[in-house]
C-alpha cells in the first residue's frame, strides 16, 4: 500500500506520538499512546463561569458536594455505585462458574483443563467488570470537566486513597468496596490536569486539615465526628449551627482556596503551601446570604 503524500501543513501539527503500548485485559485487546501534544490552556469560549471559587468535598454517599465560601450549595451529585448496582448479576455468575469445571481441582490440589462451559462463564464475568469500569471512567470524566470548566479556583481535600481502604479489614469491608466503587483516585488525578488545560486553579488542603469537623459557622472545630453523623452539629452554645456534614466540609473548602488565593495575590503570584490556619479559614464571611447561618438549620 502506497503512504499518503504528506500535506504542506504536516510540519505545523502541535502533537507527536512518543510510544504505544499493547496489552490484553479482560478478553479484549487495548492500545494506549503516550503523545507529546502542544495546547493553550484555556476553556471553550461558549461556556461560562458559574462560580469564582467552591469548595468540593467527595463522598461515597454524595460523589461530589460543591458549594461557596458564602455558603451557596451549587451542585450534589450522588454516587452512582455502577459495581454495587452489578454485584448481583456477578455473584450469581460467580456461583454459576462455581459448580462448572474449572482450571483449578479442590480435591487433587491440581490444575486441569477447565470446560468450555467454564471459559465461557468467565469471559461473560470480564465483561461485565469491563462494563463496570468503563461507566466509572466515562462518569469521572463528564464530571470532573464539567467542575475544571465552571468554576476559577476549585478547593478539595487531599485524600489518601489506598491508606483509607487498608485499615480496618473485614469490619468495614463494605465501606472499602463504596471506595472504590466511587473512584475517588481517580477522581482526582483527572481534576488535577484537567484544571490546567481549562485555566482554572486546583488548591489541595492539608491531609490533615479539619474541613468535616471545623464549623462552617464559627470555625470551632469538633475532636470527634463519627461517619454515621450525617448532620452537622456545632458544640459551640453561642452558634448552635445545624447543617448538612458534606455542605458544611464544601463551604470551609472554599474558604480555604479563596484564603490561599489571596494570600498568592498579596505575595505577588509566588507558590504557597496551603497552610492556612482552620480558624481563619472558616470564619464566615461578611457578605454571606445567609444559607450557612449559625443559628438553625441551614436551607
Amino acid at each position: 500500500m502506497s503512504r499518503p503524500a504528506s500535506s504542506p501543513d504536516d510540519s505545523n501539527k502541535a502533537a507527536r506520538v512518543l510510544k504505544a503500548t499493547v496489552r490484553f485485559d479482560r478478553g479484549r485487546w487495548l492500545v494506549s499512546f503516550s503523545c507529546l501534544v502542544q495546547r493553550t490552556a484555556q476553556r471553550p469560549a461558549h461556556l461560562k463561569r458559574v462560580a469564582s471559587t467552591v469548595g468540593v468535598d467527595v463522598g461515597v454517599k454524595d460523589l461530589v458536594v460543591v458549594a461557596t465560601p458564602q455558603g451557596d450549595e451549587v451542585m450534589r451529585v450522588r454516587a452512582p455505585k455502577e459495581f454495587r448496582h452489578a454485584s448481583r448479576k456477578l455473584r450469581a455468575l460467580q456461583r454459576k462458574a462455581a459448580r462448572q469445571q474449572g482450571r483449578w481441582d479442590a480435591t487433587t490440589r491440581a490444575r486441569r483443563e477447565p470446560s468450555a462451559g467454564w471459559l465461557r462463564t468467565q469471559q461473560i464475568i470480564a465483561k461485565q467488570h469491563v462494563r463496570v469500569a468503563d461507566l466509572r471512567r466515562d462518569r469521572l470524566h463528564k464530571l470532573t470537566t464539567v467542575l475544571a470548566q465552571s468554576f476559577d479556583v476549585i478547593g478539595t481535600e487531599t485524600l489518601a486513597v489506598k491508606n483509607m481502604m487498608a485499615s480496618g479489614g473485614a469490619h468495614k469491608k463494605g465501606l472499602n468496596r463504596s471506595i472504590g466503587d466511587a473512584g475517588l483516585g481517580e477522581f482526582s488525578r483527572q481534576l488535577d490536569y484537567k484544571t490546567t488545560w481549562y485555566n482554572s486553579l486546583r488548591v489541595q488542603a492539608d491531609r490533615w486539615y479539619p474541613s468535616s469537623k471545623t464549623c462552617s459557622g464559627c470555625g470551632c472545630v469538633k475532636t470527634k465526628l463519627s461517619l454515621a453523623e450525617r448532620l452537622y452539629v456545632c458544640d459551640n452554645n453561642d452558634c448552635g449551627l445545624q447543617i448538612d456534614r458534606d455542605l458544611n466540609a464544601a463551604i470551609n473548602l472554599a474558604r480555604y482556596a479563596q484564603a490561599e488565593q489571596s494570600a498568592c495575590s498579596d505575595n505577588g503570584g509566588a507558590d504557597r503551601k496551603t497552610t492556612a490556619p482552620a480558624a481563619l479559614v472558616a470564619a464566615k464571611p461578611e457578605s454571606s446570604n445567609g444559607s450557612a447561618s449559625p443559628q438553625g438549620e441551614a436551607a
